[in-house]
């Protein structure tokens, strides 16, 4: 087998296409402005009806929701109170276990997110351990007594900008939080926090939930001294997060055993995934380390390389070329080009492209992003062609996690890529049903023409190129599961690039360029190939591969 063949036919993670889902903004079925399950539900045959003709549904194979459980809300549910239950905000345990039940007759997987960094301050772990220091639970979290220099027990910094520790009077010491105070970090060194969070895990792998997204997954064990990171060279702001070298607050050799012991738990239950968020600095470490030694911990690892590349066909080859080289034997490589915490990416590239059109480069980056070899993670609203809301009013805000740092650096909020999905040109967008509520964030104003109704009527919309994408993606084992293989070294205005099985070849031919037509210097066979995706043929038709490339022209080819 060679380097980047598949590892098995059998993981259907590997030819899945995920989805995620942000459930505060997603589908409101109760009219309260707030998205939550029951709306999820309503909304499920837009993903996938079950149905192989579908005039209507994207197609997507498993869905990810970002945080669900019992929270008290600081970060949007990233700060959980109560791992097994479901917030009110969202329904209730009945209804999540309808989800799954509704969700997997249309054969879509349900992946949870697992928070288990952090908890939030109202989680009554933490309430115990903050009470004091001789209590069943004082070591459930990372406490420490003032220092003589600072007070602060080190320079640990917050994710979320300021020191990572807070003090609490009641117990006379200071607790570590790795993004905002309200969420302390579990000590993942005390076996009974290991132990409680894994009867977490096999509660809800009991109820038959598909895999974990884990959140953070490498910050989980920390320095049991407690000593001080590093700063960077030259750096002027020694209280900037991005300034210090994190050799000891995340990232340490036990975080990969905490990921080991919590992928041999789903190992129990069957064909189950694990992904994660590595939340690591690339330039020190990389993503795939966390597969594991032998291939034990994370099914996929997110690295956040391939979204943040600038839009020009030579970096973002070497990202593939990167992930290509360094993915192991037996692992399997992700991509995702948005998420909840990141800009969506047109707003990030559409600047770049240099192109008046978004839905041009909407689609480059669809054709890029589903064809590569991998599995792809979408987020909700990306089949639009959705974009960032930049100027929400302060006083409709909710991210209020983050805080500026002593210097006044405040990492970037993220309501912008989190507003209402986009049903249609109706009041709100569709958003909440039949009900005239202002949603939990508001409307992008462009959803009167970006919205799934009228994008399904337009058979030149972003939404119907990526539902023909997805099909093209189902009916290519080449697409699925066969190597890469570029055909530019060097690439400049467009990507070409191989995808290979013994019994099919695909070929696909991405320009870049806004500006005029040009020649292509693909050296391959011209003749006997199939269009499978093209704005200038027919599909199905047989032709000889054309010389010249259009503008932002995509096209796919495939030969057996």
């Amino acid at each position: 087998m060679s380097k980047n063949e598949t590892s098995s036919p059998d993981k259907w993670w590997e030819s899945a296409v995920f989805y995620q889902i942000y459930p505060l903004t997603f589908s409101d079925a109760n009219g309260d402005g707030i998205g939550d399950l029951k709306g999820i539900i309503k909304r499920l045959d837009y993903l996938n009806d079950a149905r192989q003709d579908s005039q209507t549904a994207l197609g997507i194979d498993a869905i990810w929701l970002s945080p669900i459980n019992k929270s008290p809300m600081i970060d949007n549910g990233y700060d959980i109170s109560d791992y097994c239950d479901i917030c009110p905000t969202f329904g209730t345990l009945e209804d999540f276990d309808l989800l799954l039940r509704e969700a997997h007759q249309r054969n879509i997987k349900v992946v949870m997110d697992l928070v288990v960094n952090h908890t939030s301050d109202k989680h009554p772990w933490f309430v115990e351990s903050r009470s004091s220091k001789d209590n069943p639970k004082s070591d459930w979290y990372l406490w420490q007594d003032p220092s003589t220099k600072d007070n602060v027990p080190n320079n640990w910094l917050s994710y979320f900008g300021g020191s990572g520790w807070t003090y609490s009077e009641a117990r006379g010491q200071y607790y570590f939080h790795t993004f905002n105070k309200n969420q302390p970090d579990l000590n993942w060194r005390n076996p009974q926090v290991r132990e409680a969070i894994f009867n977490v895990v096999r509660f809800w792998l009991d109820r038959g939930v598909d895999g974990f997204r884990l959140d953070a997954s490498s910050v989980y064990s920390k320095d049991e001294f407690f000593q001080d990171n590093p700063i960077k060279f030259g750096a002027s702001d020694k209280n900037a997060y991005n300034n210090q070298h994190h050799l000891y607050d995340k990232n340490l050799p036990e975080n990969h055993k905490i990921i080991e012991e919590i992928r041999a738990i789903l190992e129990q239950y069957g064909d189950r995934v694990l992904i994660g968020e590595t939340f690591i600095d690339s330039r020190l470490y990389d993503s795939n380390t966390f597969y594991g030694a032998n291939n034990d911990e994370l099914h996929l690892p997110f690295g956040f390389e391939f979204p943040f590349s600038p839009w020009y066909p030579g970096y973002i080859q070497r990202e593939i070329e990167k992930k290509e080289l360094i993915t192991p034997k037996e692992a399997w490589p992700t991509y995702f080009l948005d998420n909840h915490d990141i800009p969506r990416h047109l707003s990030r590239w559409i600047e770049c492209s240099l192109c008046t059109d978004p839905d041009k480069v909407a689609k480059a980056a669809a054709a890029l992003f589903l064809t590569i070899r991998g599995t792809p993670f979408l987020y909700y609203g990306q089949e639009l062609g959705m974009v960032d809301f930049e100027d929400i009013p302060p006083e409709k805000q909710r991210d209020k996690a983050v805080v500026a740092s002593p210097t006044g650096e405040l990492p970037p909020a993220r309501d912008g890529a989190r507003t209402p999905m986009q049903w249609d040109a109706s009041l709100n967008a569709g958003f909440s049903f039949g009900v005239a509520v202002d949603p939990w964030l508001p409307v992008h104003n462009n959803y009167r023409t970006v919205n799934i109704e009228s994008e399904l009527k337009d058979e030149h919309s972003v939404l119907n190129f990526y539902r023909q994408l997805i099909r093209v993606r189902k009916n290519s084992e080449a697409l699925r599961k066969g190597t890469w293989r570029t055909l530019i070294h060097y690439p400049h205005q467009h990507l070409a690039y191989m995808r290979e099985t013994p019994l099919e070849q695909v070929l696909v031919v991405i320009n870049f360029s806004y500006e005029k037509p040009f020649e292509t210097d693909v050296s391959i066979d011209q003749a006997g190939w199939r269009v499978l995706v093209s704005e200038r043929f027919k599909w199905g038709d047989e032709i000889a591969l054309p010389k010249t490339l259009q503008p932002f022209e995509i096209s796919i080819y495939q030969k057996d």
